[in-house]
C-alpha cells in the first residue's frame, strides 16, 4: 500500500470516529491534523499525507487552514510619519 493510500484510510477512520463523537467540520479537521500517524513531518510519508489531506478535506468539505495575515500592511514599517 502507498503512503497516500495509508494516509487516506487513516483520515477516513478518524473522520468516522469524529463524526460519531458529534464534532463539527472544524473539530473533525483539527482531530485529523492531531492524529498525524508518522513519526516525522518530512520525507515521502509527509508529502503523501499533505496530498491526501488536501484531497480528503476538499471531498468531505472540511476547512483547509489558511495562512495568517501579517499584522499591518506588507510595506509598513510600523512608524507613523
Amino acid at each position: 500500500m502507498s503512503w497516500y493510500t495509508t494516509s487516506w484510510q487513516h483520515m477516513q477512520q478518524v473522520h468516522q470516529q469524529a463524526q460519531a463523537d458529534g464534532k463539527d467540520a472544524a473539530g473533525i479537521a483539527r482531530t485529523i491534523d492531531e492524529s498525524y500517524p508518522y513519526s516525522e513531518r518530512s520525507g515521502w510519508a509527509s508529502k503523501a499525507w499533505l496530498d491526501a489531506r488536501r484531497a480528503f478535506f476538499r471531498q468531505h468539505n472540511l476547512p483547509l487552514r489558511r495562512a495568517k495575515k501579517p499584522k499591518g500592511g506588507l510595506f509598513e514599517d510600523g512608524s507613523k510619519e
